[in-house]
């Protein structure tokens, strides 16, 4: 009997050894996450950037962009939901939440971003466009938050 038991034993793989490769992945998945998170930070930075070469027109002053402000508006719901996120990093109720806080943050994000844009292209005077590069900043909130979360994984 002890000697099946020990040639049982023989046939295990390494558990220690495959709790590493569990944890390199995990770290290397954490990476490539942040790397991602990285990249959608630095086009909304881009874009914010970006956005000060638009200079506003004299003949929009009479007539207000309605889309820089649909556009800050938009950005209450990432915003939000990033506000979610981050107090489940501190209060262990919302713990369960923090990733689907933060997946429903960058896709509304994306949302926002893209109505600031559309904004910013429309144009308008100088109370829109600093409205729509405000909606810009905010709505990359999600992604700089996400950025710091994935990095704890590290």
């Amino acid at each position: 009997m002890g000697v099946l038991a020990h040639s049982i034993l023989l046939g295990l793989p390494d558990l220690d050894r495959l709790r590493e490769l569990l944890q390199r992945i995990q770290e290397i998945l954490a990476l490539g996450g942040i790397v991602l998170a990285l990249l959608g930070a630095f086009a909304f930075l881009l874009a914010w950037v970006a956005s000060f070469l638009r200079k506003p027109s004299s003949a929009a002053s009479t007539k207000p962009n309605w889309l820089a402000t649909i556009a800050l508006g938009s950005t209450a719901l990432p915003v939000g939901l990033t506000l979610v996120a981050g107090l489940g990093a501190l209060i262990p109720v919302f713990a369960p939440y923090v990733l689907k806080a933060f997946a429903l943050a960058v896709i509304s994000a994306a949302f926002s971003w893209c109505v600031a844009v559309a904004a910013l292209i429309k144009g308008g005077d100088r109370p829109s466009l600093s409205r729509a590069r405000r909606a810009l900043l905010l709505a990359g909130m999600p992604w700089y938050c996400l950025v710091l979360y994935l990095s704890t994984f590290l």
